[in-house]
C-alpha cells in the first residue's frame, strides 16, 4: 500500500545491509524493536523487560558448568515472544564462542562453527510453549533471528496434562519430568480462572490445607505446581512472581506446598518500576529453586532442610515509573558516559547475576 517513492525510498537505504552477514544479535534486536511495540498484554499477557530475562537465565546457568551445557534441556512454559530463550540463546552463544576460538581458525571459521553449534544445540535442548497462537509464531521469528530451536516451540496450555494437548508433537516432545531447567514469568495478574475439576484434580494444590478439592483456583497459582511437573529431580526453576504469592498471608498454603517440594537457591526483590513499560505485576520478585527428589521432600516435611539462600534487593532497573530510562550520574549531576561515550544506563539489576554466580561458587552450588 505505499507509493512508489516511498518503497524506492526504503529499498535504497535497505540495500547496503546484508541480512545474511549481518550479526544473529542484532537482527534478533532489530526484530524485537519492530514487533514489541505491537504486542502489549492484556489478561495477564505482558512481556518481561531483558534485563529481568538476562539475570534470570545467567543465575540458573550459572549452577552448571560449561561442560554440561550440551545435556540441560531448558523450558519455558509461557514463552511470549522469547525473552528467556533469546537470553538462553545468547548464554550459550557466550560459552560455544570461547570454546570455538579454543580451537583456532579464522574469525569467521569460528564465527562458523559456532552458529552451526549453537544450531545444533537449540533443536536439541531448548523448547517453549504458550497458549497463543499468534505469540508462539513470534517466538519462533525470534529464535530464528537469534540462532534458531524454532521447531521447537509449540501452542500448547501447559496447565492441562500433556496427553490433552491439541499439538501432538509438542505431547510428544514436551512432557513431564524431562527438563533440567525450566525458566519463566507465567501470566501472574490475569483473570483467568480455572474451575474445571478433570484439570484441578490433577493438581495437589486444590486440596492442600482444604479438607475438600477446591472448586476454582486462578490459574497463576495452579502454575506454581504446574512448572515443577516439568522439571527433573534435581532440576531448577527461575520464576517471575508477584509479592503476593511470596506474602500474602491467604495465599499461605502455596507457600508451604512449595517450600516443601524444592530448595530455594535466590530471592530476587524489583524496584516497583521493572515492568513500568509492560504492564506487568507492580511488585516482582525471581526465585530460583531446585526441585527435591522423593527422599529429600520426605525430609522436608517431616523438619525441614538446613541451607543458605542468595537474597537481593537490587534499587535500580534502569528506567523510571513512566518508563524513562535512568543514568548514572556523578555527585555533581553529570551522566557518566560508558566506553562508547554514551550515558550509562543505572541497572542494579544486570549486577546481581554475577553477585549469585560469585555465591553459588562460594558455598559449592554449582552441578558439573
Amino acid at each position: 500500500m505505499l507509493n512508489r517513492r516511498v518503497l524506492a525510498y526504503i529499498v535504497s537505504e535497505l540495500q547496503r545491509i546484508s541480512l545474511l552477514r549481518t550479526q544473529t544479535d542484532v537482527k534478533g534486536s532489530a526484530y524485537e524493536e519492530f514487533v514489541g511495540a505491537n504486542l502489549r498484554g492484556d489478561r495477564g499477557k505482558y512481556f518481561t523487560p531483558r534485563n529481568v530475562c538476562y539475570m534470570a537465565v545467567q543465575m540458573v546457568m550459572s549452577l552448571y558448568s560449561p561442560k554440561r551445557i550440551s545435556r540441560i534441556k531448558v523450558l519455558d512454559l509461557c514463552c511470549g515472544t522469547g525473552g528467556f530463550l533469546i537470553s538462553y540463546v545468547n548464554h550459550l552463544r557466550q560459552i560455544i564462542s570461547i570454546q570455538e576460538q579454543g580451537k583456532g581458525g579464522t574469525p569467521e571459521l569460528v564465527r562458523h562453527r559456532a552458529a552451526e553449534r549453537i544450531k545444533d544445540l537449540c533443536s536439541q535442548n531448548l523448547y517453549g510453549l504458550d497458549i497463543n497462537l499468534f505469540l508462539v509464531r513470534t517466538c519462533q521469528m525470534n529464535l530464528v533471528m537469534y540462532g534458531d530451536g524454532s521447531a521447537n516451540v509449540f501452542p500448547a496450555n501447559s496447565i492441562k496434562s500433556p496427553g490433552e494437548w491439541d499439538e501432538v508433537n509438542a505431547s510428544q516432545r514436551v512432557g513431564h519430568g524431562k527438563f533440567d531447567v525450566v525458566v519463566t514469568n507465567p501470566p501472574f495478574g490475569g483473570k483467568a480462572i480455572i474451575d474445571d475439576s478433570h484439570v484441578l484434580s490433577n493438581y495437589e494444590l486444590p486440596f492442600s490445607d482444604s479438607p475438600s478439592m477446591r472448586s476454582s483456583m486462578p490459574a497463576e497459582q495452579l502454575f506454581v505446581e504446574a512448572l515443577l511437573k516439568f522439571i527433573k529431580p534435581k532440576g531448577h526453576l527461575a520464576i517471575v512472581f508477584p509479592d503476593s504469592i511470596l506474602n500474602n498471608p491467604g495465599l499461605s498454603f502455596i507457600r508451604s506446598w512449595l517450600f516443601h517440594r524444592v530448595q530455594v537457591i535466590a530471592s530476587v526483590d524489583f524496584p516497583k518500576e521493572t515492568f513500568a513499560t509492560s504492564g506487568g505485576v507492580p511488585n516482582p520478585s525471581v526465585l530460583v529453586v531446585k526441585k527435591l527428589p522423593v527422599d529429600e521432600v520426605k525430609v522436608a516435611e517431616v523438619g525441614g532442610l538446613n541451607y543458605d539462600v542468595f537474597m537481593a534487593i537490587p534499587k535500580t532497573a534502569g528506567i523510571a515509573k513512566r518508563g524513562n530510562p535512568v543514568y548514572e550520574k556523578t555527585p555533581e549531576g553529570f551522566e557518566i558516559l560508558n566506553d562508547k561515550l554514551e550515558p550509562s544506563v543505572n541497572d542494579e539489576i544486570s549486577l546481581v547475576s554475577k553477585s549469585f554466580s560469585e555465591w553459588a561458587q562460594g558455598v559449592d552450588y554449582v552441578n558439573y
